[in-house]
């Protein structure tokens, strides 16, 4: 049913409160804003509250996504940056967490060509490590459940992995500017021409983010995309070693949660 002219008039007034919120004024009112233009300056004042509020809020949400971002460019610069932001991807969700997902491409479009670019990477990592922690977890597999395989049914077998892993590289040291701004980690020189691949999952109920040898990144990620073990090794130019390594490595760290041998087994 279509709704009554009550829940009609209420829903107008509530998308007309959402947008104004958005709508920048000075000092944070608009006194041309469509929602409050016909009201007292008393109005402006009270919504000026309501405006201020949700800035600060999404700003403080994008900022617990991205403390290690916001700890290298500082509080004014990442103020500038989360206001920018802000105004190019207004929310649309209720969500706070939701309001940062666009946040790395944005700045990778915004910091193009400049001595900053590769922060777009560490924002790429951070939010990595927020969509790994809200994931769902499942049980692992070990090991040995390989040996069930036949030896003939191994190169087109397929691994299925825990929700939560995500995987990034970058031409940067991000991993490693990421780990130097964890809590009681110790001071440490980078070599800002490295590059780091990384892997991050949810175990055991926290956060782990490794760093990859760039051959174990290669194979991992077409593991991931749902490669069979022979298509790995092709991508990633890599031999039954440098498979067996990622195997034992990712077995033992509870990443497979089911081992999918082929069809013709």
């Amino acid at each position: 049913m279509p709704p009554d002219r009550d829940e009609a008039t209420l829903l107008a007034w509530q998308r007309r409160f959402a947008a104004a919120l958005h709508e920048p004024g000075r000092g944070g009112l608009d006194p041309t804003s469509s929602l409050v233009a016909t009201q007292r300056e008393e109005a402006h004042v009270r919504f000026g509250v309501y405006r201020n509020n949700s800035r600060q809020a999404r700003r403080g949400a994008l900022a617990l996504t991205y403390p290690v971002l916001q700890r290298r460019v500082g509080d004014d610069y990442f103020r500038q940056l989360a206001h920018e932001y802000r105004l190019a991807h207004p929310s649309h969700s209720g969500d706070l967490h939701d309001g940062g997902a666009a946040f790395p491409a944005w700045l990778q479009a915004r910091l193009a060509g400049t001595d900053y670019a590769w922060l777009a990477d560490l924002a790429r990592l951070e939010w990595a490590v927020e969509e790994a922690g809200a994931a769902a977890a499942l049980a692992p597999v070990p090991l040995t459940t390989l040996a069930t395989v036949p030896a003939t049914a191994l190169d087109d077998t397929t691994l299925q992995f825990q929700p939560s892993l995500r995987l990034v590289s970058s031409a940067f040291p991000v991993w490693s500017v990421w780990q130097a701004n964890q809590d009681g980690a110790p001071a440490a020189p980078l070599d800002e021409r490295r590059a780091e691949h990384c892997a991050c999952a949810c175990t055991a109920d926290r956060v782990v983010v490794y760093r990859l040898a760039a051959a174990d990144y290669a194979v991992l990620e077409a593991l991931s995309r749902g490669a069979t073990f022979a298509a790995a090794l092709d991508a990633a130019r890599s031999d039954a070693a440098g498979l067996a390594r990622v195997l034992d490595w990712a077995f033992a760290e509870g990443l497979v949660v089911a081992v999918n041998p082929s069809a013709r087994a």
